[in-house]
């Protein structure tokens, strides 16, 4: 009673006179700094830093009075020290700037020495912070961790360990002797990404803006991945109860008198830890019951009155404040987006740090009281202050694209594109008539202005008859360079009437760099085609190229329509060996004189003198299957392409190939389609289908028939045996990458590590410890150009990928740390990923679980895809978008009886998907 009339008076002083300068009690909790500054702590010192400004201004705003001592020390290999201290929290800030990174390399580091240096120049009742990626390799010194232990028994210290990465396990000795002394002092362990620094100081912001003797401590317990429940007792009049944990929990429940449920306030929830907000706690008996199954500590702290906010009046506080009571007085706090000690208030920049607002895409600005986040061209807002992509594309009001062009969209922005045949940059389309093929097969289209004329090219162009430009030539005296020819021409004279096929020496055709056909010539059933003229120079036969376009004319020579030589001294060439042939023959043909004439014939000198004599072969493609017909071997019956009717050709897709030489069918692996059957060994899948063709003979007949029948066998992977199986368990989505078409990803659940055998039905009956399999991978136009990459993967009791109790297989890209039965086989290596796992079981009356896998396309080919997981952090990789796929549910089994026994006990957990929490540490660099 004495104490509360004395509070009371107190407050009555303060109230009743604010314009004397502020009373304010000097005992408060000073702040240390112990920090690993070793070379991987760059990243880790930077943020924070950022993260210190943070908390000081707030801690500075809502306790503007009383004297703290700010201290920094740091530990390196083999140094430690030295301290640094001071009570002005600018020079604080600046103490930053004179950390220097450097050593490391290996791991751990001499962390004992530098916490006895923080303890030893930290004064009473201090927050002790240490921030490093490593453990502890003074762990076992016996004098110095008697020392440690006596300085946090004596100052009543306080050492909160903050962990971005491991030298080895969470049971290793030289980790271990961080939670002793965590247990030891009232602290605390958090394993965390540099992502959720801020999230920690949130337990700072309660603890350092307040006098130190407004603190209790209730309850502080270590539990090694058990559940429990635990008593404790409120006798004092608390006016906030907070309930902090370390670690992965599965579920909190909390309990005040009477049994009473009560509805804490959630500051931070994460797989690290957790702070609940509790306001007013009523004094009785209180339980906490906690749900886990990893190492954790629970920790509850009661906070009383903070005397410099308390007041008899309401009107005594701000107009941005609140006003509460609390034993018949009335503490003041600045409402939400305001800070200060309730007296004074003053708005919070949320946009001076990126960790308090929610500005997706967009910029932040700040409001009085809030912020607003304002969208860049091409969003538009949407819910949660978030912005949007805007789709330009879905009307024509919102692009400025043509009537005739394709409107695409992509995030913030659009593209247009003018239709075939049409030239321009899709906002302006002027239309091309040669691109529409006006002149036909073998004729050139001219433009002349806004018209256009058709030219033969066998009939338009310029004689080249130099007798140097022969490959028999060597260099001259007159060295040649064809810088000036544009435009048809055509080779005639000894030097030969076509260009050679074959690589040219140097230094021959009169030039130094000769330029050669790298392809065959055309047919003159071809027409225009286009083709790479190379030049040789210093060992590379196409060290420069040159696109140009040949016609085979009517009279058995070809014509030309070159480009001036991308460099000098280059010159076209001809093969003098061509002045020889009487006959234009394909690559597998040669030129043979039979029966009184020169004729083409296949290369083999195989003799074809009935349709049971072709030889058609077969290739099997990753989506086709593909019979094709030499044309020579066609020829040789007197059978000319379009003489050939196929028995069902809607079904199939015929390919006419002049460059191969080839007629060819192609069929679609697409079983019980246009005649294909599939087959199954457990090992192969076995593609089987018969085509049958007619050859009409001259007059218009049909006399004879040929019946093939082919077989591509593929062994049994990922993506095929989900096509055999009658009713896969699979997630798939449409994904869109720039550029490239359409693509799809799947996801589905195997039961044994060569991915062969996929889980059928409609939902999956495990028993409990079972491995689990899950196969990821993309199907598309060309999927081997994008590597797919698991950004994070975890479970829930729930089909809602937003459930609050999620669980980590996956997360950033890297396998969880923390169960070492997680087994990623393939993650960013090629278009498909795979890892394994051992369930799990959750807790509770969950009947049911979900997995959720959050992917990406990664570009193979102008980025580094695959995930580095050894070290302090993954690598940071481009990210255009990401896709969401989610399996289940998942069904629980109670485990069957032992062979042996015959008898074992029944399993009561909960079947899942479930791994410990995955939490992303990275090795020393």
């Amino acid at each position: 009673m004495a104490m509360h009339i004395l509070l009371t008076l107190l407050i009555f002083f303060l109230a009743t006179d604010r314009s004397h300068a502020q009373v304010c009690p000097t005992v408060t909790s000073s702040l240390t700094y112990l920090v690993d500054t070793t070379g991987s702590m760059h990243d880790d010192i930077q943020q924070l830093h950022l993260v210190n400004n943070w908390i000081l201004d707030r801690t500075v705003a809502q306790f503007p009075c009383g004297v703290r001592q700010y201290t920094m020390v740091e530990f390196n290999d083999p140094t430690f020290g030295p301290a640094r201290m001071t009570n002005s929290v600018d020079v604080f800030k600046t103490f930053f700037n004179d950390l220097t990174i450097s050593g490391g390399g290996d791991c751990p580091e001499l962390a004992m020495n530098g916490l006895k240096v923080a303890l030893e120049n930290s004064p009473a009742r201090s927050f002790i912070l240490v921030l490093t990626d490593a453990s502890a390799q003074d762990y076992n010194v016996v004098p110095l961790l008697n020392s440690i232990r006596s300085l946090i028994t004596t100052t009543q210290s306080q050492v909160i360990f903050l962990i971005t990465g491991l030298c080895s396990g969470l049971n290793d000795p030289r980790f271990l002797i961080y939670r002793d002394i965590a247990s030891l002092s009232y602290g605390h362990i958090f394993q965390i990404g540099l992502s959720d620094l801020n999230k920690v100081f949130n337990y700072l912001d309660y603890t350092l803006s307040r006098p130190i003797n407004t603190t209790e401590k209730v309850l502080y317990k270590y539990y090694d991945g058990i559940n429990h429940c635990d008593n404790f007792n409120i006798t004092s009049n608390l006016s906030t109860l907070l309930v902090i944990t370390d670690g992965p929990i599965t579920s909190i429940r909390i309990l005040g008198p009477k049994s009473e449920d009560q509805n804490p306030k959630t500051i931070v929830s994460e797989i690290w830890g957790s702070l609940y907000e509790i306001k007013n706690p009523a004094k009785g008996a209180w339980t906490l019951c906690i749900d886990s199954y990893s190492p954790h500590a629970v920790q509850v702290e009661g906070l009383t009155a903070f005397n410099m906010s308390v007041t008899e009046r309401c009107s005594d506080c701000h107009s941005d404040a609140t006003c509460e009571e609390h034993l018949g007085l009335f503490q003041c706090t600045c409402k939400d987006g305001f800070i200060g000690d309730g007296f004074l208030c003053s708005d919070v920049d949320e946009c001076a740090y990126s960790w308090l607002h929610n500005c997706t895409y967009g910029y932040c600005v700040n409001t009085i009281g809030s912020y607003d986040c304002v969208c860049p061209d091409g969003y538009t807002k949407g819910e949660g202050n978030t912005c949007v992509d805007i789709d330009e594309c879905s009307s024509p009001d919102l692009n400025k694209c043509h009537p005739s062009a394709t409107c695409f969209n992509y995030v913030g922005t659009y593209t247009c594109q003018c239709p075939p045949g049409v030239t321009g940059d899709g906002f302006d389309c002027e239309i091309d008539p040669c691109t529409r093929d006006v002149c036909g097969l073998g004729t050139e289209c001219i433009i002349n202005g806004s018209t256009y004329s058709c030219s033969d090219p066998c009939a338009n162009y310029t004689v080249l008859n130099e007798p140097w430009r022969s490959t028999a030539y060597d260099l001259s005296v007159n060295i040649r360079c064809d810088r000036d020819l544009e435009g048809w021409y055509r080779f005639i004279g000894s030097g030969g009437i076509r260009m050679p096929e074959s690589c040219v020496p140097v230094n021959r055709c009169s030039t130094h760099a000769p330029m050669w056909l790298n392809g065959p010539h055309p047919t003159p059933t071809d027409g225009i085609v286009t083709r790479t003229a190379c030049a040789h120079w210093a060992g590379d036969c196409c060290q420069w190229s040159s696109s140009i376009q040949i016609k085979a004319c009517p009279g058995g020579y070809h014509v030309y329509k070159l480009n001036t030589t991308p460099a000098c001294s280059l010159a076209y060439c001809t093969d003098p060996s061509s002045l020889n042939g009487e006959c234009l023959c394909a690559p597998d043909e040669e030129c043979r004189f039979v029966s009184g004439s020169y004729g083409c014939y296949c290369n083999d000198n195989r003799t074809i003198s009935a349709f049971s004599d072709l030889t058609p072969t077969v290739s099997c493609g990753v989506q086709s299957m593909k019979i094709s017909f030499r044309k020579c071997q066609l020829r040789a019956l007197k059978v000319d392409v379009k003489d050939i009717v196929l028995t069902n050709s809607h079904c199939f897709t015929v390919l006419n190939d002049n460059t191969t030489n080839t007629y060819s069918v192609l069929s679609s692996l697409q079983a019980k389609k246009c005649g294909m059957t599939l087959s199954t060994n457990g090992t192969h899948a076995s593609y089987v289908n018969s085509f049958e063709f007619y050859f009409v003979l001259p007059g218009n007949i049909i006399r004879d028939k040929l019946i093939v029948t082919a077989a591509c066998i593929y062994p049994l992977d990922m993506k095929l045996s989900l096509e055999t199986a009658l009713n896969p368990i699979i997630s798939s989505t449409n994904i869109s990458i720039n550029g490239t078409g359409a693509f799809s990803a799947h996801m589905a659940v195997y039961n044994s590590s060569d991915y062969k055998h996929p889980y059928e039905g409609t939902q999956i009956d495990l028993y409990t410890k079972t491995v689990i399999y899950i196969g990821v991978f993309f199907d598309g136009p060309d999927p081997s150009l994008f590597a797919m990459v698991l950004n994070n993967c975890y479970a829930t009791p729930s089909s809602n990928p937003n459930d609050p109790i999620k669980y980590y297989i996956i997360q950033n890209r890297c396998p969880s740390k923390i169960d070492d039965t997680v087994n990623v086989a393939e993650n960013g290596l090629s278009s498909q990923a795979r890892f394994s796992f051992q369930m799990f079981a959750f807790a509770g009356n969950y009947n049911q679980v979900y997995l959720h896998c959050e992917i990406y396309a990664c570009d193979s080919r102008t980025s580094a895809c695959a995930p580095t997981c050894s070290g302090a952090r993954a690598l940071d990789v481009k990210m255009e978008k990401t896709f969401n796929l989610k399996l289940g549910p998942f069904k629980r089994l109670d485990s069957p009886p032992s062979a042996a026994s015959g008898t074992q006990a029944s399993w009561t957990v909960t079947v899942l998907l479930m791994l410990m929490l995955a939490v992303l540490v990275s090795g020393k660099q």
